[in-house]
């Protein structure tokens, strides 16, 4: 019996380390699983389509260009898509699928379908196909907008233009919905849909079709591509409304959106613009953006959105429902009174296919006796995208370049010369460009120069000036005061920079009277909590540095500092403001650049 007894308790101990060994080998293997798991999701944390890739075409091509605003781009070729599928409709609605704007959500297996779909027209068409042409949207008015009453018997008609090229049959029968059913019947003169030698099956007579019975929808087509600027004069010299209202043919409008544009756009001496919500590309979901809209534009001439300046800050918050002045317009979304349109000179039809033309209205509207402004209480969802799914003849660069180069030319005066300079490929083509009839069109309307402009219109602007130094910052330990490649839009860290040529922008800077140091993209230099940092150039005290000899210094006297770390593993060389001693680190030598 012992030895029977002693037998068994081996047995159970046995039993016991088996089980544990078993349970350490069951833990080992899910936590193994689990740190695959988080490696693979930290490597695509993007989500599939932001991580595909796009040729030379894209917004951002070889020069390093880039275009953040993309209106008037359809579908591309299809890649390696059959011409079944490019020409197919596929509008399929899923009930109660994207109601209210909400989001629609795909499976697994169905992701791999919208990837494969997503270069048509750098959105997801397959969420697109399901959500019905007719869908409910949120109203995302302030309480203040929602209480403005409008007389509708004195507002003016409205013609809407809406320009297409290979669009997604969903998506543009979706805009052309939206507009007839959240726009007053007595406002809504005629929609005016321009195709733009689209070919897309699903866009000829099936479109025709669909439209046939909605009463004021028409439809022109071009036998020839015409570009954006092209296909808008179709449509508006086709016009019989009192106002012309341009769209984009991926947009959905909410409910109130046209009463507040034609009711200031009814003074005949406005170019008034919309709130752009966002439509997003991935899930269609509508999304309500920051109210800080302010338009604006790069020193190479890129659209840019900008915080605003604090007098139209305040001007919001005393008049949250009034119309706000911008430097700038988007260009995809106005409204214009028609004559004032034709008054002006239309679009510069020399420009081609799309780019640049939002930038020379605007300073035409502001130089000869008109305005551009943003109504917060006309609110558009638009999709915006980060590539272009259409191809430019002769590449974007070709396109968008000579497009600058004829806007610039009439209209910058001496800050032609300042762009030209640091934009060689677009100088080059310069002499190109034949404006001899908008240079005598700005004579004949006595237009204002582009000093007036900064002065009065922008004059937060971060250009340089006569009464302005530009030019390099360097320190004496090596390495110049500049934003580091990729900074985003609302500033970041401050380091220094390689110094670089005098062509170099990301090197140079402007210097005001008062202290600001400026760079590109409208970013000043601040003394943050603990180190210097780019932000929106603002009225705030920790902005100013004063210049007092080789030192810069705060309000607060601390002098700005390069900070050395001899450490191997960092390669980031921060400013801060420290107290002002003897030490090269704070030595700063201004290099002067001619800006023309």
């Amino acid at each position: 019996m012992e030895i029977r007894s002693f037998i068994c308790r081996g047995r159970k101990k046995k039993i016991i380390t088996l089980l544990f060994i078993v349970m350490f080998l069951i833990n080992a293997m899910f936590y193994v699983s689990f740190e695959l798991y988080n490696t693979i999701k930290k490597r695509h944390k993007n989500q599939w389509y932001k991580r595909l890739h796009f040729d030379q075409d894209s917004y951002v091509d070889k020069s390093g260009m880039r275009v953040i605003v993309g209106h008037y781009v359809g579908g591309n070729s299809g890649g390696n898509l059959s011409q079944e599928i490019i020409n197919a409709n596929n509008y399929a609605p899923v009930e109660g699928a994207g109601e209210g704007g909400r989001p629609v959500q795909l499976s697994p297996r169905e992701i791999i379908t919208a990837r494969e779909l997503f270069a048509l027209h750098s959105y997801n068409i397959l969420v697109g196909d399901r959500i019905n042409i007719n869908r409910s949207l949120p109203d995302v008015r302030s309480e203040s907008c929602k209480e403005v009453q409008y007389n509708i018997d004195n507002l003016p008609t409205a013609s809407i233009i809406i320009v297409f090229h290979n669009e997604a049959w969903s998506t543009l029968m979706r805009t052309v919905m939206s507009v007839i059913l959240r726009s007053p019947p007595t406002l809504l003169k005629q929609i005016i849909l321009v195709d733009d030698a689209s070919e897309r099956k699903y866009l000829g007579k099936e479109l025709d079709d669909a439209v046939s019975n909605l009463g004021k929808v028409q439809i022109l087509r071009s036998l020839e591509r015409k570009g954006l600027v092209g296909a808008r004069l179709i449509g508006a010299r086709t016009a019989t409304g009192d106002v012309l209202v341009f769209l984009d043919a991926h947009c959905e409008v909410t409910y109130g959106w046209l009463e507040p544009l034609l009711e200031r756009a009814g003074s005949d001496d406005v170019f008034i613009c919309p709130h752009i919500d966002l439509l997003s590309e991935d899930t269609l979901a509508y999304t309500k953006s920051i109210d800080a809209h302010w338009g604006a534009f790069s020193w190479r001439l890129h659209f840019r959105w900008l915080m605003p300046s604090t007098e139209v800050m305040i001007h919001k918050s005393e008049n949250p429902s009034k119309p706000y002045p911008t430097p700038a317009m988007a260009g995809g979304l106005f409204a214009v009174r028609k004559s004032l349109f034709w008054r002006l000179g239309g679009y510069d039809e020399g420009m081609l296919i799309w780019g640049a033309e939002n930038l020379e209205l605007s300073w035409r509207a502001w130089q000869c006796g008109a305005r551009v402004e943003i109504t917060p209480c006309s609110r558009v969802g638009h999709i915006f995208r980060r590539h272009s799914p259409y191809k430019y003849p002769g590449g974007v660069s070709k396109v968008l370049n000579a497009n600058l180069a004829r806007a610039a030319s009439v209209w910058m005066d001496e800050w032609a010369d300042f762009f030209f300079k640091f934009n060689p490929a677009v100088a080059a083509i310069r002499d190109q460009q034949e404006v001899g009839d908008r240079v005598d069109l700005r004579k004949n309307l006595k237009c204002k120069s582009f000093e007036w402009y900064l002065t009065n219109v922008w004059p937060q602007h971060f250009f340089p000036t006569k009464d302005r130094w530009f030019g390099r910052i360097r320190n004496d330990k090596g390495g110049c005061i500049g934003v580091v490649s990729g900074t985003p839009g609302l500033g970041g860290p401050a380091s220094k920079v390689r110094c670089g040529s005098d062509l170099d922008l990301d090197s140079l800077l402007v210097y005001t009277q008062e202290g600001k140091i400026m760079a590109d993209e409208g970013l000043c230099l601040e003394q943050g909590n603990g180190r210097a940092v780019w932000k929106s150039c603002g009225d705030n005290r920790k902005q100013i540095w004063k210049q007092e000899g080789p030192r810069l210094k705060t309000i607060d006297g601390l002098c700005l500092t390069l900070v050395i770390n001899h450490s191997a593993d960092v390669t980031d060389t921060p400013l801060t403001a420290k107290r002002c001693i003897k030490t090269d680190e704070q030595i700063w030598h201004f290099e002067r650049v001619p800006w023309r």
